[in-house]
């Protein structure tokens, strides 16, 4: 159970770690996280059917 409760620890510590190794570069770099969530535009083909 100990063993665990460390691998839980271990993990959590990490995730932490980078979130704010993202929210530092966020801070210093900028616009990082909009390359990520932009939405890519589709060309609509102007003869399409439905």
């Amino acid at each position: 159970m100990q063993m665990a409760i460390t691998a839980m620890a271990v993990i959590a510590g990490m995730i932490l770690s980078l979130a704010v190794a993202l929210l530092a570069e966020e801070l210093i770099f900028g616009q990082v996280f909009r390359l990520f969530f932009a939405r890519q535009a589709v060309p609509v083909k102007s003869g399409q059917k439905r």
